[in-house]
């Protein structure tokens, strides 16, 4: 039994469409078996397709195994198909597409895969002798018959030293590799519940403003967000219903601000947005503006109803802004952006204060 190789990305080993696309095939083959009168080949195909819907259930967790099964398979099928139809069928040429898969596995055990190429390499050129120049071998000279080995045996040398000078297999492993760890980055920085960014990945994005603050032409506005009176939903009607509201909000959030801005998830119902300077369609950034931009998010958010039952609830959410123009250093902005959220919770809440 394989002990479970979490090493490797999903994709890259799990070989569940291979092993899916085989199913499809040998379900074609039946199809012609019958058609064509192979009752051997009709009954050993039914029995594969057995067995490859069994490695599909098995595929993601036994994953070298079912690899090495599914080829042993093949291989018995293209030699049954190939000795019984004739070389003519091209039966045989699954060999071939069969020992590239096996040469560019990924996994960091490769012999076993190594050994299985070499033996399904024998076997293309056993059948080749054996099937296709049967009968024809004492017409063929000694040139010929060279030549026709030459050819057979050069095709899977290359193949067998392409993937150990190319390193086909490290190629693909490295491809899918980088492709994990890019979504592994997201989603270190990206909040579990609103699909927003994660108050980490904030602090390190702010730490970059921190550095343009004071410079010509690089004003930007730090806006805190809080949902008003977010406890009495978790209270009234259970904190599941809070986090589909806290989705529903983050969502308003991610349509209304640009893909520039920034917008997180800084604590339970808290968001830390980011203004970037330049607008397409307002210019540069100055309060009235960020009091516009932050009043059409808030208006949006107060029409917002989730129905929930008999009920329709209905959240409210304050902002309070603050610009670089004269700040020293982003936490000063954040603490007085923080401040003016809460002067707008204590004169009414449902409202915008901007700096």
């Amino acid at each position: 039994m394989d002990r479970k190789d979490t090493q490797y990305p999903k994709k890259e080993i799990s070989y569940y469409w291979i092993i899916f696309i085989g199913l499809v095939l040998h379900i074609f083959a039946e199809f012609a078996f019958v058609f064509a009168k192979q009752p051997i080949l009709r009954y050993y195909n039914i029995f594969s397709m057995l067995l490859f819907v069994v490695l599909l259930t098995k595929t993601k967790k036994y994953k070298e195994t079912t690899l090495l099964i599914g080829f042993a398979e093949v291989t018995i099928y293209c030699i049954m198909s190939t000795v019984i139809m004739g070389w003519e069928h091209g039966f045989q040429n699954w060999l071939i597409v069969v020992v590239v898969i096996a040469l560019t596995v990924p996994f960091s055990k490769k012999k076993k895969f190594y050994f299985m190429a070499i033996f399904m390499a024998l076997t293309y050129l056993v059948l080749y002798f054996v099937v296709e120049l049967e009968g024809n071998v004492s017409n063929l000279s000694f040139l010929d018959i060279f030549l026709i080995l030459a050819n057979r045996v050069g095709l899977f040398t290359v193949l067998f030293f392409s993937e150990k000078v190319l390193g086909w297999s490290n190629i693909i492993e490295n491809f899918f590799l980088q492709s994990e760890v890019k979504k592994m980055k997201e989603i270190v920085g990206t909040d579990e519940l609103t699909g927003l960014t994660n108050r980490h990945k904030m602090n390190i994005i702010l730490e970059d403003m921190n550095k343009l603050i004071g410079k010509e032409g690089n004003v930007f506005y730090i806006a805190f967000a809080d949902l008003d009176d977010f406890k009495y939903v978790n209270d009234t009607y259970g904190h599941d219903v809070g986090d589909k509201i806290l989705i529903l909000i983050a969502n308003v959030l991610k349509q209304e601000f640009r893909n520039d801005d920034v917008v997180a998830r800084w604590g339970g119902e808290e968001f830390l947005i980011l203004l970037r300077n330049e607008r397409d369609d307002m210019g540069q950034l100055d309060s009235s503006k960020v009091m516009s931009i932050l009043n059409r998010v808030r208006i949006k958010i107060e029409n917002m109803k989730m129905k929930y039952k008999e009920h329709n609830i209905g959240v409210t959410m304050t902002f309070g802004s603050v610009g670089s123009k004269n700040y020293k250093s982003v936490a000063d902005m954040i603490n007085d952006a923080d401040e003016k959220m809460y002067e707008g919770k204590r004169t009414g809440k449902n409202k915008v204060v901007v700096l």
